[in-house]
């Protein structure tokens, strides 16, 4: 009997490589990147005696107190941590005594940080949507109608604390005002996706994206309820430049700070580097980003605009340390590696293919200066937050990420660091990384899960 030959081709660009970098124009500079699957000094890890039973689902910061955070996992129960504390947990939030245990998938908090809100699996052939106000462990309520099976995202409006979207794997996209008194009047529009929806993203006041189970987008108008664009894998695939839609991934969409929703995509062919962004213009796809020197499947990424960098002392007279000063835009991508990789457009001074440029005295200072961008905690210092599956010698994969507090700080002083066993699969932990004597206007906390 002869051998079976697989003959299908595999994934590959479908232009030259000059064609490339005059197809993706905007240029995004990699700044800095850490593999955090390789740091064995950490400061704290929040799943231990007192955390999470089961699988830890999603972790949310506070807006205007950034040192708490929120966590949900399959135990049933959300946790209220603070970093200031050695990272304890302060308060947990649960559902009746007597209730059912519901395994929560997914959290989110309110813009104003009054409201919790957390979604279920599927129990007992009801999906739940729990509410707490933020102050009181006792549940405000629940909806357990508007969804038929696993609840897969919950996000909040990011301007009005009433406004709700969620989805599931029931291809529904529901968005409620939950200031009405009752489920079925709280629920404005039930869009069908048709499909399960792994990402939801509020892009304006609104809109919102689906990215599918399948890599598909779609765009709702949440006060209309009209499908406003859609864009099936291959028509990405396809303005990604590459050969195969089977191999294409959607990692998420963010607005772009001219407004535009950016779709990031990459491809998992070969080694998984390929990387790159699209814009959706009107009813079209236009290339924008090649993140060339990319080293892995990215799983999740967070935007910001405006960002201001001042490398150096303000009162220093040598101009050779005052440079980097402005970073427009800022990229920061996690995926299967456990690589966090910080990218910058608009005032960086990268090669054209997106790598650091060659290592002149300025350009060390400049290495040097951007590692500093993932260094300080609050106020004096500023963490990274990690959750990450602890494995045996694999590599570790960052499944979500947010990037949180973007302010002023001047501080010079490292954190005191300390050592802690490994735990199990479910553990957060954050740490602090070296820095140098430099100043900026940047200070992220970053969570990746």
């Amino acid at each position: 009997m002869a051998d079976i030959i697989d003959t299908e081709e595999e994934d590959r660009d479908i232009i030259n490589a000059e064609e490339l970098e005059q197809t993706f124009s905007k240029k995004y500079n990699l700044l800095s990147e850490t593999a955090v699957s390789l740091k064995k000094t950490y400061i704290n890890k929040l799943a231990t005696t007192n955390g999470h039973k089961k699988a830890l689902t999603d972790i949310v910061f506070l807006r205007k107190e950034e040192h708490l955070l929120h966590s949900c996992g399959q135990d049933g129960v959300v946790k209220l941590w603070d970093t200031r504390a050695s990272g304890s947990c302060v308060q947990e939030y649960k559902d009746e005594e007597d209730a059912i245990v519901k395994p929560f998938e997914c959290m989110d908090v309110s813009c104003n940080d009054r409201v919790l809100c957390a979604g279920s699996q599927t129990v007992q052939d009801d999906a739940y949507l729990v509410f707490w106000d933020q102050r009181v462990t006792k549940p405000l309520g629940g909806y357990w109608n508007t969804h038929t099976d696993d609840i897969s995202q919950v996000k909040f409006h990011k301007k009005k604390p009433n406004i709700l979207a969620s989805t599931a794997l029931d291809g529904l996209l529901n968005i409620y005002n939950i200031m009405e008194p009752a489920e079925d009047d709280a629920l404005t529009y039930s869009l069908n996706v048709e499909n399960s929806v792994e990402k939801l993203t509020w892009l304006s006041d609104s809109q919102v994206s689906c990215v599918t189970q399948s890599s598909d987008l779609q765009v709702w108008d949440t006060e209309t309820g009209d499908l406003i664009r859609s864009y099936d894998r291959d028509k990405i695939s396809r303005t990604i430049k590459r050969s195969k839609g089977d191999d294409c991934y959607v990692v998420d969409t963010y607005r772009s700070a001219d407004g535009e929703c950016v779709v990031l995509a990459g491809s998992h062919a070969g080694n998984g580097n390929v990387l790159r962004s699209v814009t959706a213009t009107s009813k079209k796809l236009q290339p924008t980003t090649n993140f060339a020197a990319n080293k892995q499947t990215v799983c999740c990424c967070s935007y910001n605009k405006e960002v201001i960098v001042q490398v150096g002392d303000l009162h220093d007279h040598d101009t050779s340390n005052s440079f980097l000063k402005e970073l427009r835009e800022l990229l920061v991508t996690a995926g299967e590696s456990g690589l966090v990789s910080v990218w910058g457009a608009g005032g960086g001074r990268g090669g054209g293919d997106g790598r650091p440029a060659p290592a002149g005295r300025r350009d060390q200072k400049a290495a040097r200066a951007t590692q500093t961008l993932l260094s300080r905690t609050i106020h004096h210092e500023m963490p990274l937050l990690f959750h990450l599956p602890v494995g045996s010698g694999e590599p570790i994969g960052a499944q979500r990420l947010v990037l949180k507090n973007i302010g002023l700080n001047t501080s010079r002083s490292n954190a005191r660091m300390t050592n802690n066993e490994h735990g199990d699969d479910t553990d957060i932990y954050y740490e602090v990384l070296g820095s140098r004597r430099w100043r900026y206007s940047f200070n992220p906390i970053i969570c990746v899960m």
